[in-house]
């Protein structure tokens, strides 16, 4: 075959295989003189020299800062002129890998010297390229030096990384392998010819390991691949083939070239069976890791829901065995409510967290009053404080706009969380305080609020202050092994501050205690409150007003109906969302004042017995307050329920005056 069909030259070789690297040195190994040849964007940000007259000092010097610091003593001990020379005499390489700190963050790079093919024996190119993923390069060697090197010369240096090279004409399909490893050549692969990609097809056929065959033989169509690389510059695919000692991993890169001597492709095959075990290696690693932190995970959940649910069944039993002692059946009671409270604590901490992990928590922004929030606060922690024989302190005073836009359940989930654990953690006679500071903020249009938490109690660990905001983590040590906790109330916390826009931090020492400040930047709002908020909310009155239940099950239905009765409400039952739907049909306008709606239930869900309500003629079903009941408590949730028609939802399980005051609000207005 006539090799001037083609008419590409050695350079566009050399600009195809440069791609795969960070940067190119070109060194003379006698003076130690470097010039840089080419460098990506990424490489050209960390601002090193692009020439010198001592590399191995350069590269001690500069690279000693860019290195990742557990790998520093490593790179200083191997990489010196003694190990590198002796390297290339022995082999005609010199490698190493190690971890370099780019902006997107720490990222394992391969150094490679390799000796230029010349009389002299004196020159050599450095290459530096990423091992964590295949770094595509839009162009190559953009900017040559005017040295005494050509193309040709680095791309015989870099194409010592693959299997084999072809360039081929994609008009002809004429193609010529321009170089090949000796293992690539036994496998009896035609080096020129006039139909690659038939022969290609055929050869790989043969020698493809079998589970990568359809899928290789699906995609190396020359228009599938021609298509890919006039969209996207360059193609590769990652398969095996069958070698003497087994399947071994390869990618082919295809690249399309366009120059003085016309388009070419330059296809490089590589292998790359030891980083893709080294890729398994790790992703079993992090696999048995994910496995063994869910198996924790599950061991402490279980411990901890477990705890509650003893209390909750024991003194159950207490007070059924003892109903003629009202005393002890209320103190039963009272600790049932407790624990109650502590296993819903727990089972909205791994809902919360699950929302945020998946993205789907959402604010919901209105009229916070952050007076209103810390009075909540003081109520809820201050019983709890001295009922532990704590001191707790509480400061707002230097506050002056207290209505703000934001998330005011989130705020106050925050807050809760932290002083919670700072009563939890503190031992009895020691302090604990929180303090609400007013500041300027940078951000125009906002006040900047710092939440400060402090407490005299136990104190974090060096060790494990870095680790206080992860998921399912608690520090061990006696003390905190005895406190129950899914360890995700401050990984939660921690990400609603993200979430708004803040920040949050901890200072502590061992038996000294610990400060946490939250700093969050709002929106005030006018400071306006009627008479009606002054007073106060008043008990609900239902009295003589009709209430449909609409709900599967009978506890459910049962709990609801003595809560309302209790009102002075009447309740009727529906058993699923059909027969609700038909019960309000055929009672007609004005017969119930509201409905109580399921969501998950038999027949008809909640939903669609919504909107077959809201599509009954007549203002009264349209007007209907129908208020959703349900265990289903997503921000996705609630959204549904009001798209479906209803006009509020209360997520279960409830706390009776919620339920009276939001029937109430409907009713009465």
């Amino acid at each position: 075959m006539d090799k001037e069909v083609l008419s590409v030259s050695q350079a566009s070789v050399a600009q195809a295989l440069a791609a795969d690297y960070f940067c190119i040195y070109y060194v003379n190994t006698e003076t130690d003189r470097f010039i840089e040849y080419s460098s990506s964007p990424e490489y050209k940000e960390l601002g090193l020299p692009t020439m010198g007259d001592d590399l191995i000092g350069f590269s001690r010097n500069a690279f000693e800062e860019i290195i990742y610091p557990d790998d520093r003593k490593m790179f200083l001990k191997t990489f010196t002129k003694e190990n590198i020379i002796a390297s290339l005499d022995a082999t005609g390489t010199f490698t190493m890998t190690f971890r370099m700190l780019f902006r997107s963050g720490p990222t394992h790079v391969h150094l490679k010297v390799t000796r230029m093919i010349e009389e002299e024996r004196r020159h050599a190119v450095i290459g530096l390229s990423s091992v964590d993923e295949q770094m595509r390069a839009k162009q190559a060697f953009e900017e040559a030096h005017n040295a005494s090197i050509t193309y040709a010369r680095v791309a015989q240096a870099l194409a010592g990384d693959y299997f084999s090279i072809y360039v081929v004409d994609p008009d002809t399909d004429h193609f010529i392998e321009y170089s090949s490893a000796e293992e690539y050549s036994q496998l009896g692969v035609e080096k020129e010819g006039d139909d690659f990609f038939g022969l290609s097809r055929r050869n790989m056929d043969r020698i493809i390991y079998p589970e990568d065959r359809d899928r290789f033989m699906g995609t190396f169509h020359k228009e599938r691949i021609m298509s890919i690389l006039e969209r996207d510059g360059s193609f590769t695919m990652k398969y095996r083939i069958v070698m003497e000692e087994g399947p071994v991993y390869v990618s082919m890169k295809a690249t399309l070239l366009e120059d003085g001597d016309g388009r070419h492709l330059i296809i490089g095959t590589n292998n790359i069976d030891a980083q893709m075990k080294r890729e398994e290696e790790y992703r079993q690693r992090m696999a048995e890791a994910r496995a063994s932190a869910k198996n924790d995970f599950l061991a402490n959940m279980s411990h901890d829901i477990r705890t509650p649910m003893n209390a909750i069944v024991g003194y159950t039993n207490i007070a059924k065995s003892n109903r003629n002692d009202p005393e002890l059946v209320a103190q039963s009671l009272d600790k049932i409510g407790s624990a109650s409270h502590f296993l819903l604590t727990l089972i909205n901490d791994v809902l919360d967290m699950s929302k945020i992990e998946s993205g789907k928590m959402q604010l919901n922004e209105g009229e916070c009053d952050l007076a209103a929030v810390f009075r909540r606060i003081e109520d809820i922690t201050d019983l709890q404080a001295k009922s532990k024989g704590l001191i707790i302190t509480y400061d707002k005073e230097r506050v002056t706009h207290h209505l703000v836009l934001a998330d005011e359940l989130r705020i106050e989930q925050i807050l809760i969380n932290i002083v919670g654990n700072a009563i939890k953690y503190t031992p009895s006679g020691k302090e604990v305080s929180l303090t609400m500071l007013e500041e300027a903020s940078p951000l125009a249009g906002k006040v900047r609020y710092r939440f400060i938490i402090r407490d005299t109690g136990i104190g974090i660990s060096e060790e494990y202050l870095p680790h206080i905001f992860e998921s399912f983590t608690r520090e061990e040590n006696t003390l905190t092994n005895r406190i129950q906790g899914t360890g995700l109330g401050l990984a939660i916390t921690a990400k609603i501050v993200e979430l708004m826009g803040g920040t949050i931090s901890v200072k502590s020492r061992v038996g000294e205690g610990s400060e946490f400040t939250v700093v969050l930047d709002l929106a005030p709002m006018a400071e306006e409150k009627d008479a009606k908020e002054q007073e106060g909310e008043t008990a609900a009155d239902l009295s003589g007003k009709r209430i449909l239940i609409v709900e599967n099950l009978d506890i459910n239905a049962e709990i609801a109906a003595m809560i309302l009765e209790q009102s002075g409400a009447w309740t009727e039952r529906a058993r699923d969302g059909r027969i609700g739907y038909e019960m309000i049909r055929d009672m007609g306008a004005g017969y119930y004042d509201a409905v109580l709606m399921d969501i998950q239930m038999p027949v008809m869900n909640g939903y669609e017995a919504t909107e077959a309500v809201r599509m009954l003629e007549g203002d009264y079903f349209q007007r209907l307050p129908i208020i959703a009941m349900s265990a289903n408590a997503y921000d996705e949730d609630v959204k549904a329920c009001l798209g479906s028609g209803m006009n509020a939802h209360i997520a279960k399980p409830f706390q009776p005056e919620d339920l009276l005051a939001v029937l109430a609000g409907y009713i009465n207005s």
